[in-house]
């Protein structure tokens, strides 16, 4: 057996083989890393490209943020002027409606003192008539 193995040792495409691998490590690592390498900066340069599109965006999102800020102070406002307004002319209805509803109370007492008066002056004309006429 140990004639098997000094053969297999001594043998000359082996050792070529061997020495031609042990030539060809170095090489082959380095190869394998430059395009480990490669194909990390394609990677680093998509992660780049979103992150940049990420900050424009955002960028955006903040001037539209303050933008709609301002609007929602305006229609705030808005809504606060127009309360104020809505409630001033709901006072000066109702004003209004009661000095109406006064009114027809001071229109009904008229009417009031005048069915009465004419009630008078005919009850009156039915006496006066009665004793102008003559006994039977």
């Amino acid at each position: 057996m140990a004639n098997t193995s000094e053969r297999i040792a001594s043998n000359m495409i082996l050792l070529a083989v061997a020495r031609v691998s042990m030539a060809l490590a170095m090489p082959t690592i380095g190869v394998i890393f430059w395009l480990y390498s490669g194909w990390q900066d394609t990677q680093l340069d998509k992660l780049q490209a979103q992150i940049t599109e990420t900050q424009s965006a955002t960028r955006d999102t903040s001037k539209l943020a303050v933008s709609l800020s301002e609007r929602l102070v305006a229609v705030e406002t808005k809504q606060v002027r127009d309360a104020a307004s809505s409630e001033k002319f709901q006072s000066a209805t109702l004003s209004r409606l009661d000095r109406v509803q006064d009114s027809i109370v001071g229109l009904s007492n008229a009417v009031a003192a005048l069915t009465a008066t004419l009630q008078a002056v005919v009850d009156d004309r039915r006496t006066t008539s009665l004793r102008n006429r003559d006994p039977p």
